[in-house]
């Protein structure tokens, strides 16, 4: 039977009748004689052609599994010779071998953008900075490292912190599962990296990270967060803990209960507009509370639902409510159901000074603000936005706080934090000013005498009307009281104080004279050897 020296040469259409007589002129069949010894047909298999049926011809002519012959000796003959229908095998089989190389550079590609992109993470920092957080697992947990709780002095019936630390706000005051909110702060270390954390309880040890962001060159913080799912409607913690440092700043996260659905027709506005909102999964018959960008105080306006438990269309006022992305949101008295609606609020960007910008405790400071909510109550906080503020102001018609003066409580010192909040809008502005020390001074009424000689001091520098405190000798051991006097309402006293000088005071002796308010230390001494005219 004759035998194809190459099964690459056999044309697809070779079991068409039609195509046998041409496709065997066409392959040059050798003679019986003319093939190599190595490859002699057995005698059995030498029937003529005419006999042998056609099917049988075509299934011994191409063994399934014959040899490929070597691709340097066909190289030339493939290129030529090769039928349509085995080019289109070649092709196949490098096109399926390129799509997988191509899968798995696409599956390498989707894994590093899982991981955490290509390593840029978002720089969102307090200085002018925006967006979201570079996100974290959702399920990692952090340690919380308890805040070293300051020093505090009070200021009127509240207490206040006596040194500026973290601080942050969230903004809005309201945040549903699932939504988003800006975190904003400051007091922290400039450039270093903050975690944002979440905790369910005030004793948890143990935080949700949901993100990090990095201060700018102020120590101030600017990140937008999206509330987790999970989270549900309890109350939670919003830690923000700066990394390898005891620096941390803690807000509450208000939540809603039950969800409805509220729409309003437009979505852009500022404080007065008039727009239609439209509310559904209430109570039927049930009133409900309008606030804009907050839930607690005095509500805005009241709707009522119909039977169904919705409301159709109800013409309401916009509210005060923080500059930017704000909220519409609807509470229900009875169910407490929440629905919320966005909405951009414009024009409400509050700025604040204060004079002088240095001054020593006691004295009188004075604040005045702009851009405020119309007729909004400002709270305003020192150093620190957890529990009652410091004082609070009211802003006028148009929304500015004239002249609102108090006195710097003894105690602080330094560089001190001034936060005011909108209490309806929720819009903040920071200021600050510095707290000098006092440096009192004293003198004695003779730098020097024999023993049994009485002085008496001259000083200056003092608190208004405080307490001074006068002490005789150097060191915790060596320093003995010898006297108490009070200065008068400019700090000064005259002829205060007495001392007799006695035989040990030969080599001298040194006075320091303290303020019990202020702090202020005055420092005076005398030499024995004067007195003796040496």
């Amino acid at each position: 039977m004759p035998e194809y020296e190459d099964d690459w040469d056999v044309p697809e259409d070779r079991d068409d009748p039609e195509n046998e007589e041409d496709t065997l002129e066409d392959e040059d069949v050798p003679d019986e004689e003319d093939v190599p010894d190595e490859e002699e047909i057995p005698d059995e298999e030498e029937i003529p052609e005419e006999e042998i049926p056609e099917e049988d011809i075509l299934e011994e002519e191409i063994p399934e599994e014959e040899e490929i012959p070597d691709e340097e000796n066909t190289l030339d003959e493939d290129e030529e010779n090769t039928p349509d229908g085995d080019k289109k095998k070649k092709l196949s089989w490098k096109t399926v071998l390129l799509a997988l190389v191509v899968f798995a550079i696409v599956g390498s590609l989707v894994q590093v953008v899982a991981r955490g992109g290509f390593g840029g993470a978002l720089n969102t920092t307090g200085g002018g900075g925006g967006g979201a957080p570079k996100k974290e697992h959702s399920r990692q947990e952090q340690e919380i490292r308890p805040p070293k709780q300051p020093k505090t002095i009070k200021l009127g019936n509240q207490r206040v912190p006596q040194a500026s630390g973290p601080i942050i706000v969230i903004n809005p005051g309201l945040v549903n599962p699932g939504g988003s909110a800006a975190v904003e702060g400051g007091g922290f270390d400039k450039k270093a990296t903050v975690d944002i954390l979440l905790k369910v309880r005030k004793s948890d040890t143990k935080g949700r990270a949901i993100g990090s962001v990095r201060s700018d060159k102020f120590g101030s913080i600017y990140a937008r967060f999206t509330m987790p799912e999970s989270a549900g409607n309890r109350p939670a913690t919003l830690v923000a803990q700066q990394r390898g440092s005891t620096k941390a700043a803690e807000a509450k996260v208000i939540t809603g209960g039950a969800v409805g659905t509220a729409k309003i027709n437009k979505l852009v506005g500022r404080p007065g507009d008039v727009v239609t909102v439209t509310a559904r999964g209430f109570r039927p018959g049930e009133t409900i509370d309008v606030f804009w960008g907050r839930t607690t105080g005095t509500p805005v306006t009241t709707l009522h639902t119909d039977s169904s438990g919705g409301v159709g269309q109800a013409a309401i006022k916009v509210g005060v409510a923080p500059t930017g992305s704000s909220t519409l949101v609807l509470v229900g008295k009875r169910s407490k159901t929440t629905a919320t609606a966005p909405f951009q609020m414009l024009a409400m960007y509050p700025s604040m000074k204060s004079k002088p910008y240095a001054l020593k405790a006691g004295q009188r400071i004075t604040l005045s603000a702009n851009k405020f909510a119309p007729g909004e109550r400002v709270l305003v906080y020192i150093n620190s936005t957890g529990g009652l503020p410091a004082f609070t102001a009211q802003a006028n018609g148009m929304g500015q706080i004239r002249d609102v003066a108090f006195n710097v409580p003894f105690g602080l010192k330094g560089r001190q934090t001034l936060m005011a909040i909108g209490d309806q809008s929720r819009a903040v502005v920071r200021s600050g000013f510095t707290v000098l020390p006092y440096t009192p001074s004293a003198e004695p009424s003779a730098f020097g005498g024999r023993a049994g000689t009485t002085l008496s001091f001259y000083v200056a520098g003092f608190a208004p009307g405080e307490t001074v405190n006068a002490y005789a000798g150097s060191g915790s051991k060596g320093q003995r009281k010898i006297g108490t006097f009070q200065v008068d309402s400019r700090g000064k006293a005259s002829a205060v104080g007495s001392y007799k000088i006695t035989t040990a005071d030969e080599s001298g002796v040194a006075f320091q004279l303290i303020g019990q308010k202020s702090g202020g230390v005055a420092k005076a001494s005398i030499n024995m050897s004067q007195g003796r005219g040496d």
